[in-house]
């Protein structure tokens, strides 16, 4: 009988509103008589307001007024009318309008946002003597529904009986209190649709059963359907979307939607899971007076089980006739637990290679004794101190993963823990690994920091893994590389051995993918370092389930913005090589090419791109004997690094080179002029971004060694400084005479600033013979205003890079003067390293100013140690080394833009297989129920259709490029 009534005054309700808002609508359209028709030029404004009506049912109330438009809007010779016209309604009370907010005149709205939160803790406006149901007082408010209308008990019960995790306030007659629909009286019932009576409703043990929300921790009035077909407590549960701690008489769950948020929550802001629980927990209650149930444990458990159960589901296991069973591998941490108590779920089904495999293959290695081979390249710590990390009490110090070089994808089985550091055993097994999934790959590109000495051996030590693991390297084109951040901390031979830039086919590679990987996964260290291994795998393989998910929806516009910036590029550079050959001899030209040619077809002949052996000392041969010499006090325990990755000789090398990119920066400035374009003001803006915040960072690190330079530089002076060439390093040669300064960061940076002028020097020379040649051949052979431009613009450029390294090897000799009167050093090295005057002595070898052959002088940079004594030949070789160069840049964008081209198709082609693989998926496996087939068939289609979506989604980007095609380049 309530029901019924409670029906009907709704739906009175609803036509007398709509009703009403016909009218209004019919009024605003000058559709009725009552508006005059002089308001049709006019703005018509409306307001409306609920309230209580003298018969205790909700009425609606609205008010119409008209402004004038604005000077602009106006027409010519329209009243400026103010008037206000009332739209006449039954039963609609216009009282509460007394108070507009609108200054309708002047077009001013009052700042009213405080009281309005102030007037939101009382009844306000709503409070009514009756429910709009007519039968009892209304004290109740949800804060979860819309709007903050209060309703009586019985409404409250009936609004929410599908709802049992609203929060719930009650009017006590002076304040609002919280309470809970289960202390209302509100029981939900599983097994049964909405308005089914359960004959045999089972409450949960001891009737408090715990729900984990986003929005808090909530103890429910929950019956298990007991009926004769009544389905598992778990399936009840999962049926109305209550993901259950336990598969056994569960007495606590989480909604799907709770664990979807933070999820998601925790790939954004790598958020904790003990951070997110008290979270929600506060929610609850944020004053501490409430005891609740703790269930950290049990969303510990449920968040572990809900990423694996949904990576299966993605991956589409659900759909395998034989289920998650059919599961095949590859579809620094404290030692808190073992994979015993902890196992993981997934067992090389994603990321992380199986545990057991692993551990056992490590353990017969280690039995056997094989030592760490020592590096002879760099003094690279991941190779040489392998065998000297602390690990006691540590079940892993690292971990160890290999990734696809070109989009930064994880690679599946390719993950592990490191026990004592990057061991060639350990990085050996995520290799080989990893290669399972792609034995039909004919060329192998290989990048791996430590390379050049990784590689010696590997196929020696494949040897000693399972057949299953070997790779048929004779039948592959197998290349190895270094990553370009990483090569200029090799020795020159590998820089020119193993750069991306040199050999052909890898385009615009850099290799540094992993290293970007680790930047989004570090931050969740917070959480996994005291987790058990299981625990531990399965949150980074959803972390990087997750990363490489990401990659594929932004694949569009990353591929489209690397092919947009490739484009002008292959121009430019093919531009610059053709002007450079053009000035070349063509018979020398014939052989270079053909000897570079050779090489690239055979890496093991002369390396075209080497340079003479240097008798002078090199800032890299500097960093290594400084690197060596750290090395061996870190074993003698007297190392004075106060960073794991930054010590005292690397702070001060990258403070020299973070110094010459301000030099290079301030002459790219005055180059572009005051009447730039666009595109180099955004070239020279994204420099000068990256060069201030690789300052910021190094300046950090500096005052760990240097502290008194806060003194000198206050934290915001690095981003208050406009010009970024010119904020202070205060390296210790900057610094005053009576400044403290340790005596060995003096030693370091007087060791590297003389290898810093002796290869300014040796860079001088090699530009100034080419400048020469080029000088030369221009005025032998070269004709035509065309031809003699084209020329002239390389001789400028060559001109330029001399001023910038004339200006390089005076900054270092500046500091060596000031260096020198701090460590006392006598004057005989300034017999070596003279002054340069940039007119007079950066000139060629036969310079003759005018003067005869007998008044001739050469210039004293021609007469330091290591200077070739055969012009022509260190001529030639200058030129040849540049020429190669030049050809290498233009190769490897032209390959870069080939290689993006073939990427977008084959992304296309790939959600193509991807869709139609989905559409197969949903009768492949056979159900019992009707409706679980139909959950198949959706589940499948959906994700059939949402690759469908994205590749047409991609396809429309790039159709936007002209010179790309969707079809396959022809033979």
């Amino acid at each position: 009988m309530v029901a019924s009534r409670k029906r009907r005054h709704l739906q009175q309700f609803q036509n007398n509103f709509f009703a009403h808002n016909d009218a209004a609508g019919r009024a605003v359209r000058n559709e009725t008589n009552d508006t005059p028709q002089e308001t049709r030029q006019e703005q018509q404004h409306k307001h409306i307001s609920f309230e209580a009506a003298t018969t205790g049912h909700l009425a609606v109330s609205s008010l119409y007024y008209t402004v004038p438009h604005s000077p602009a809007k106006r027409r010519f010779g329209e009243p400026e009318s103010q008037d206000v016209h009332d739209l006449p309604t039954d039963d609609f009370d216009f009282s509460s309008l007394n108070d507009i907010d609108e200054d309708i005149g002047s077009g001013k709205r009052k700042r009213t946002a405080g009281v309005k939160f102030i007037h939101l803790e009382g009844r306000g406006d709503l409070a009514q003597t009756t429910c709009f149901c007519g039968e009892a007082d209304p004290i109740y408010r949800c804060q979860d529904c819309h709007g903050a209308e209060l309703v009586c008990l019985s409404c409250a019960l009936h609004i929410h009986e599908r709802q049992p995790l609203h929060r719930i306030e009650c009017w006590n007659g002076t304040s609002f209190q919280t309470t809970t629909l289960k202390a209302l009286g509100v029981h939900f019932q599983l097994g049964h649709p909405i308005g089914v009576q359960c004959v045999n409703p089972i409450p949960t043990f001891n009737d408090d059963f715990i729900i984990i929300d986003y929005n808090g921790v909530h103890e429910v009035g929950l019956d298990f359907c007991g009926c004769e077909s009544a389905q598992p407590h778990i399936t009840q549960l999962l049926r109305v979307r209550l993901f259950p701690a336990t598969t056994l008489d569960p007495k606590s769950a989480a909604t799907f939607r709770a664990l979807e948020y933070f999820q998601m929550l925790s790939f954004e802001s790598k958020v904790s899971a003990w951070e997110f629980y008290n979270t929600v927990a506060r929610l609850t209650d944020n004053t501490g007076t409430r005891v609740l149930k703790d269930r950290y444990a049990s969303l510990l458990r449920m968040i572990r089980e809900w990423r694996f159960v949904m990576q299966m589901k993605r991956c589409g296991q659900g759909h395998h006739p034989g289920g998650i069973q059919a599961t095949e591998a590859s579809a620094f941490r404290r030692n808190v637990s073992s994979d015993a108590v902890d196992p993981g779920l997934n067992r090389g089904y994603a990321f992380f290679v199986e545990e057991t495999a692993y551990k056992d293959f490590l353990a017969s290695h280690y039995r056997v004794g094989n030592p760490q081979e020592k590096s002879t390249c760099s003094s690279h710590s991941a190779v040489n101190l392998a065998d000297t990390r602390a690990s006691r009490g540590l079940a892993a110090t690292g971990a160890g993963t290999v990734d696809c070089a070109r989009h930064n994808f994880k690679r599946p089985c390719s993950v592990g823990d490191l026990q004592k550091g990057e061991r060639y055993i350990n990085m050996d097994y995520l290799f080989f690994s990893s290669m399972r999934s792609s034995q039909d790959i004919h060329i192998l590109n290989i990048s791996y920091d430590i390379a050049c000495q990784w590689n010696k051996n590997l196929w020696s030590r494949m040897s000693t893994f399972p057949h299953q693991y070997h790779i048929d390297h004779n039948h592959k084109v197998v290349a190895f590389f270094v990553p370009k951040f990483h090569l200029p901390a090799h020795i020159a031979s590998c820089q020119t051995k193993f750069s991306f830039n040199f050999i052909k086919g890898v385009g615009r590679t850099d290799g540094e993918a992993p290293e970007h990987g680790w930047a989004d996964i570090n931050p969740i260290a917070t959480s996994t370092h005291t987790m058990g291994p299981g625990s531990r795998q399965d949150t980074l393989d959803d972390h990087f389930n997750d990363w490489n998910w990401k990659k594929v929806c932004t694949m569009g516009t990353t591929l489209l913005h690397k092919y947009k910036a490739a484009i002008p590029e292959v121009e430019e550079h093919a531009s610059d090589l053709k002007e450079f050959e053009a000035a070349l001899d063509p018979d020398q030209l014939a052989t270079w090419r053909k000897e570079i040619e050779m090489w690239e077809s055979d890496r093991s002949l002369t390396n075209p791109f080497e340079v003479k052996a240097r008798t002078t000392v090199t800032q890299a041969a500097v960093r290594l004997a400084l690197s060596k010499a750290e090395a061996e006090e870190i074993e003698h325990g007297v190392h004075i690094s106060l960073d794991n990755d930054i010590s005292p000789s690397v702070l001060i090398s990258s403070g020299m080179e973070l110094e010459d990119q301000q030099r290079r920066v301030e002459l790219e400035a005055r180059t572009i002029g005051q009447h730039a374009t666009d595109a180099q003001k955004i070239k020279i803006l994204q420099h000068i971004n990256a060069l201030r915040r690789r300052i910021s960072t190094w300046s950090r690190v500096q005052l760990l060694y240097m502290p008194y330079i806060s003194c000198l530089r206050s934290p915001d002076d690095i981003a208050s400084e406009d010009k970024v060439h010119k904020i202070q390093l205060f390296l210790p040669s900057s610094l005053p005479s009576s400044f403290p300064c340790d005596n060995r960061l003096l030693r370091y940076e007087w060791d590297l600033r003389q290898a810093q002028a002796n290869d300014a020097l040796d860079d001088l020379r090699a530009v100034i013979n080419m400048t020469y040649h080029l000088y030369k051949y221009k005025n032998a052979f070269v004709r035509g205003q065309r031809a003699n431009t084209h020329a002239q613009g390389i001789i400028h450029s060559a001109e330029s890079r001399i001023n910038a390294i004339s200006a390089k090897y005076t900054a270092a000799r500046d500091a060596l003067i000031m260096l020198a009167s701090k460590l006392g050093k006598n004057d005989d090295w300034q017999r070596i390293l003279k002054p340069l005057d940039r007119a007079k002595d950066a000139v060629p070898l036969n310079h003759d100013e005018g003067k005869t052959v007998g008044q001739q002088n050469i210039s004293w940079i021609w007469k330091t140690p290591g200077v070739s004594n055969n012009q022509e030949e260190g001529l030639q070789d200058s030129l040849r080394v540049e020429w190669c160069k030049a050809r290498a840049r233009a190769h490897r964008w032209e390959e870069e833009v080939q290689l993006l081209r073939e990427e977008m198709r084959r992304v296309l082609s790939s959600f193509e297989w991807q869709a139609r693989w989905w559409d197969a998926q949903g009768s492949r496996r056979q159900f019992s129920s009707p409706a679980f087939t139909e959950g198949a068939v959706a589940y499948a289609h959906r994700q059939a259709m949402l690759r469908r979506r994205m590749s047409a989604w991609f396809r429309s980007l790039w159709d936007a490029v002209p010179s790309w095609s969707a079809e396959p380049p022809a033979d």
